[in-house]
C-alpha cells in the first residue's frame, strides 16, 4: 500500500476519516462480518446488513480500506486446504505458510500451477514434486491442483484460482499487489491462459518450459478465444530449454516475438542445454526473485486495453467492464494493431526434427518434422528410427547433437533410418536458397469480439472500442476526484460528462466481488458507445 493512500483518497472525497455514523460499533461489527463473510450467500448477507445502517461513503471506504483484523494463532507451514466453487465441485490447493508469519505485516504470495494436467485427478497432495526449492521464508508459496476434468485453461480454474486467492485472505494477511502467478509445462500453459482471459488479481506471470501454442489446439479444450493485446496489461518472465523434446526454445521463438512485437513487456531467460525439466533452477532463482521483487500490480492502471468474445464471461480487466458487444457507428479500427500472425523461425540449421523420443532400445524415433525441411525433402518420414548421423551411432539426443556438431567433408549430412524394420540411407543436403516458411495464425478467432482500450488523464477517460456497444467504467475515489466533474470520450464523442455520486451499494458489491481491500471503486459509470 502507498504510504498515505486513504489520507489522500479521503480527501479526494472531502471526508474525515476518523467520522463515524451513529452505532460505530454496529458499523464496525458489520464491516468485520464482511470480510468474513466465505461464501457468496454470506457475502451477499453482509452486504445487504451493511447497506441496511445506511452508511456514509467515506467512513465505508475508510473501513473497507483497513481490511479485516488477523489472528496470531494461525496454521503455520505446509497446509492443505479445500475449497468449492459455485457448482460444489471441491479443489484442493497446499499453501506454505512461513513459519515466522506475522498477522500485522502483509505477505506477498506465488501461485505455482503443476503440470500433467490430463490425467485423472491424483487422491492425494502433493500437487507440485520437490516443493521445497520453491519455499520461501517471507512469501506465501500456494500449489492449487489440476486434472483432466478442470485442467489450467477452463472457466473452472479461473474461479478456483480467485477463489483460493479469497479463501487464503479469509486467515492470512496477503499483499493483493504482490501476487504472482507461475507455472511449469501445462501449469505454464495455464499462466499464459490467465493472463489472456483474468489478469486482474495478478501482479505479473512467470512461464517454466511452457508455449502458448497449446491454446491454439482445438483438442486442449481451452475456454474462450486468445488476444495477444490483452497481455499488454501484464509483465511476463519466461524460460524454455534448447533441449527440451516438448517445448524447445526454437518452437516458443516465433511466439515470444510475436509478444514483444505487440507491446508486452517479456524477460525470457533461455536456456540452451535445459530440458524438460526445472534443473536450472537454481541458476535462475535470483533472476525470478529480482523480476517478482521489482514487479507490483497497479490496482488501477491509467492504460489498460481488453478484448473478449463475450460480454458475460472474460469481459473484465481492472476497471474496465465490456458489457456487450455489437458495432456501432464510428468505432475505431484495430487491423493494423492485432497481432495475430506468427512467422515461423527459418531453417537456419534445417535439420527439420521436430520434436524427438528416445527408444529404449536405442535410437530416436522420429515423431515430426518442419514442413520444407532438409529431413522432409531427404525423404525421411514420421515414424521412422534414426540409428544413425554423420558416421556417427545415434542411440540418443545427447548422440544426436555430437553428430550434428561433428566436423564433415561435405556440406550435406548422411544418415540411417529405421523404417518398417529395414535399414534406410538417406542424405540431407542444405538448400541453395533457404525459403522462408509462410506466416500464420497464432490463435485461432471464428468468434465475433469487442476490444476497448482507455487512457486516463486526471478525470478525463478516452476509450476507443470496436465491436463494443456497452461497457461500464469502475471510478476507484483513489484513482479519481469525485468533487471535480468527469468527462468521457468514445471513439473521439463525449459519451458523459458531470459529477459522479459516489455509491456506498456500487463499492460493496465490488468489493464483495473482489474481495480486495486495495482495489475500491466508489461508483460505476454505465456507458452506451455512440449514444451520447
Amino acid at each position: 500500500m502507498r504510504k498515505g493512500c486513504v489520507l489522500l483518497a479521503a480527501a479526494v472525497l472531502g471526508i474525515c476519516v476518523g467520522a463515524l455514523p451513529a452505532g460505530a460499533q454496529e458499523f464496525g461489527t458489520a464491516v468485520e462480518a464482511f470480510w468474513a463473510a466465505e461464501t457468496q450467500d454470506e457475502v451477499d448477507a453482509a452486504v445487504d446488513a451493511l447497506l441496511a445502517l445506511d452508511p456514509k461513503i467515506e467512513p465505508l471506504f475508510a473501513r473497507l480500506r483497513a481490511g479485516r483484523s488477523y489472528g496470531v494463532d494461525v496454521p503455520r507451514g505446509r497446509q492443505l486446504f479445500t475449497r468449492q466453487n459455485a457448482d460444489g465441485t471441491e479443489f484442493r490447493y497446499e499453501a506454505y505458510i512461513p513459519e515466522s508469519y506475522d498477522p500485522t505485516r502483509r505477505y506477498p504470495v506465488r501461485v505455482y500451477l503443476h503440470g500433467g494436467v490430463s490425467r485423472p485427478r491424483r487422491d492425494n497432495a502433493p500437487f507440485w514434486r520437490n516443493a521445497e526449492p520453491y519455499l520461501r521464508d517471507d512469501t506465501i508459496i500456494v500449489f492449487p491442483e489440476s486434472w483432466n476434468e478442470a485442467m489450467w485453461w477452463q472457466t473452472n480454474q479461473v474461479e478456483n484460482l480467485g477463489g483460493v486467492l479469497t479463501h487464503l485472505k479469509s486467515t492470512y494477511n496477503l499483499d493483493e499487489n504482490a501476487v504472482h502467478l507461475g507455472g511449469i509445462s501445462d501449469g505454464a500453459t495455464g499462466v499464459f491462459y490467465h493472463a489472456f482471459k483474468a489478469p486482474t488479481p495478478w501482479a505479473s506471470f512467470l512461464s517454466f518450459i511452457g508455449h502458448p501454442v497449446v491454446l491454439a489446439n482445438p483438442q486442449t479444450e481451452t475456454h474462450g478465444q486468445m488476444y495477444v493485446t490483452n497481455l499488454r496489461n501484464k509483465p511476463f518472465f519466461a524460460v524454455n530449454g534448447g533441449q527440451d523434446r516438448l517445448y524447445p526454445i526454437s518452437s516458443v521463438l516465433p511466439f515470444f516475438q510475436l509478444f514483444v512485437n505487440a507491446g508486452i513487456s517479456l524477460d525470457f531467460r533461455p536456456q540452451p542445454e535445459g530440458g524438460h525439466n526445472m534443473d536450472w533452477w537454481p541458476q535462475e532463482t535470483a533472476n525470478v526473485d529480482q523480476f517478482v521483487a521489482t514487479r507490483r500490480r497497479i490496482p488501477m492502471p491509467d492504460r489498460l486495453v481488453w478484448q473478449t468474445e463475450s460480454g458475460e464471461r472474460f469481459n473484465r480487466v481492472h476497471w474496465l467492464v465490456i458489457d456487450e458487444l455489437g458495432q456501432v457507428d464510428g468505432e475505431n479500427d484495430f487491423s493494423e494493431d492485432i497481432f495475430n500472425s506468427i512467422q515461423p523461425s527459418p531453417p537456419g540449421v534445417p535439420i527439420g526434427f521436430d520434436t524427438l523420443g528416445e527408444l529404449a532400445s536405442g535410437g530416436i524415433q522420429l515423431v515430426d518434422l518442419l514442413k520444407g525441411s532438409m529431413a522432409e525433402v531427404a525423404g525421411v518420414r514420421a515414424g521412422d528410427v534414426l540409428v544413425e548421423m554423420n558416421g556417427r551411432e545415434v542411440a540418443n539426443v545427447q548422440d544426436l547433437r555430437d553428430a550434428v556438431q561433428a566436423p564433415r567433408d561435405s556440406p550435406g549430412m548422411p544418415l540411417a533410418v529405421l523404417r518398417d524394420g529395414e535399414r534406410l540411407s538417406l542424405t540431407l543436403v542444405p538448400p541453395e536458397v533457404v525459403q522462408a516458411q509462410p506466416a500464420r495464425e497464432a490463435f485461432p478467432l471464428p468468434d465475433p469480439s469487442g476490444r476497448a482500450q482507455l487512457l486516463r488523464d486526471g478525470n478525463r477517460i478516452g476509450v476507443v472500442t470496436q465491436g463494443v456497444r456497452r461497457y461500464t467504467l469502475l471510478l476507484s475515489p483513489e484513482q479519481f476526484d469525485f468533487t471535480q466533474s468527469f468527462e468521457v470520450t468514445t471513439n473521439g464523442v463525449v459519451s458523459f460528462e458531470g459529477l459522479v455520486e459516489p455509491s456506498p451499494e456500487a463499492m460493496l458489491r465490488w468489493a464483495g466481488r473482489d474481495r480486495d481491500r486495495t482495489m475500491l471503486f466508489g461508483a460505476e459509470l454505465k456507458i452506451d458507445v455512440g449514444r451520447p
